[in-house]
């Protein structure tokens, strides 16, 4: 493991410095995890096809026998571990939000992200159904690939591997294909984000005036350094940051107690993520603090820092781990979904949005959808501020106060991981994707019955 974390640091180091160093990376906001995954990958793929074991023992041979076999081997179970400590900090960081204020502020854009996701998830199972399964034997779940990989992203891909490869789904390599459709989706929502803002700008759909794409290297001001977490304790007692990863694991292992007891009580259960726990538990400990009034010892940005981090190290070793071999037995399959996804989410935000978000900020709410339902929330975020440089439209409020109404059942919530275990292997793939495809169209036309009750006027914007 030691020299496992070292490849992948140095790999990060790596995707650091070509992030900042070549243009081409910062036009397209790769971050550094991306760029020293990739970087990783095609040092492995090149070792593994021209390594020869049959050559004289020696240092050099040693080197290039670990690259080729053990380094994979050793990154492959880090994404399940590093999702679970994710998950432990997402309710941990942050207090409950009222959920009724988010309902009456944020109820259409909630609406809208419903209407994206369940669409990749109805149209993948569709095209699943009618393209994919009469040509490659593939599962149901397969279809379900767009959501985890775009909507998603590696996170998700990471927790929905294992869920894809047990019973009953049984998709072999179900986290290297989650994986890859994650990071081209990633690559794919930078590239096509910066032509829509284009395009916006042209068209008039934006608040903003004329607008420069910045092309920013990724490093903050040398003058002016922005502080990214705070101190709840005295560092003479103990390190700040040490302490609030004693409260990051004091969660992770609330979370693994009770996978261990579920599983000694519903044997059944036992195929079930443990991040599924660690999210429960993130919560727990929140709960618990807040209860004996401790609950400001939690320091938010540093726990938003760790989980962060072991982001950055489930993206590189998720990357370098990925089995080509796998991906490329089914890259038929898989293009097709991708084409599908890309269809889908353009659609989304030139045609439904324009029609079910508020009309002075429907391309800048918009915008952020599309990085969320493409790549990641942050992805949207960066696009956003080149078109809303103050973010003074409304559309980050918006946003934030429609996620709970979203995050917590599709797009890596519990209806993403419940549908293979409880619907899409046990009921006939043209059902769930037919009902799905109702339940997207109903959710539209009730969008569209929204509008018209609060009053505001849905005008197609001029050309």
């Amino acid at each position: 493991m030691q020299n496992a974390f070292l490849a992948a640091a140095g790999l990060l180091l790596i995707g650091f410095v070509l992030r900042v160093k070549l243009r081409v990376l910062q036009v397209l906001f790769i971050p550094a995890s991306i760029a020293g995954g990739l970087v990783g990958l095609a040092v492995v793929q090149t070792v593994q096809a021209l390594h020869d074991d049959s050559i004289e023992p020696s240092w050099l041979n040693g080197c290039l026998n670990w690259i080729a076999g053990d380094l994979v081997q050793q990154l492959k179970p880090w994404p399940g571990w590093l999702i679970a400590v994710v998950f432990a900090g997402l309710f941990l960081e942050r207090k409950s939000r009222p959920f009724r204020n988010s309902i009456r502020q944020a109820g259409r854009e909630g609406l809208v992200v419903w209407i994206i996701v369940l669409g990749q998830t109805a149209l993948g199972l569709l095209a699943t159904w009618l393209l994919i399964q009469p040509n490659f034997d593939v599962p149901n779940s397969f279809g379900m690939l767009i959501e985890t990989g775009f909507a998603g992203g590696h996170g998700t891909a990471a927790a929905m591997g294992p869920i894809l490869e047990n019973d009953p789904v049984n998709l072999d390599a179900g986290l290297d294909l989650g994986i890859f459709m994650a990071t081209i989706g990633l690559v794919f929502s930078v590239v096509s984000g910066i032509v829509y803002v284009n395009l916006a700008v042209r068209r008039g759909w934006t608040r903003a005036g004329n607008v420069e794409i910045p092309k920013l290297n990724g490093l903050e001001s040398r003058h002016d350094p922005q502080p990214v977490a705070r101190g709840t304790v005295r560092s003479e007692v103990i390190d700040p940051m040490v302490f609030q990863t004693l409260i990051m694991a004091t969660a992770v292992v609330v979370g693994l107690l009770l996978h261990t007891l579920v599983m000694l009580w519903f044997p059944s259960t036992e195929n079930f993520p443990l991040f599924i726990y660690t999210l429960i538990g993130g919560l727990l400990v929140r709960r618990t603090m807040d209860a004996l009034d401790i609950g400001d010892l939690i320091d938010s940005a540093s726990i938003r820092r760790l989980s962060s981090a072991a982001m950055e190290f489930l993206v590189v070793s998720a990357i370098v781990s990925l089995n080509v071999q796998a991906v490329v037995g089914l890259i038929g399959p898989l293009s097709i979904l991708l084409v599908v996804a890309f269809v889908w989410t353009g659609f989304c935000l030139l045609y439904v949005s324009r029609r079910l978000l508020p009309v002075d900020y429907w391309f800048e709410l918009g915008i952020i959808n599309y990085g969320m339902s493409t790549g990641t929330t942050a992805t949207g975020l960066v696009l956003l501020r080149i078109i809303d440089k103050d973010m003074d439209s409304g559309a980050a409020e918006d946003f934030a106060m429609a996620a709970p109404l979203s995050a917590p059942f599709i797009g890596g919530g519990v209806i993403t991981f419940m549908l293979p275990f409880q619907v899409l292997e046990h009921v006939h793939i043209g059902i769930s994707a037919l009902g799905l495809c109702v339940l997207v169209a109903v959710l539209y036309f009730a969008g569209l019955a929204w509008m018209r009750h609060d009053h505001l006027a849905v005008v197609r914007p001029s050309e």
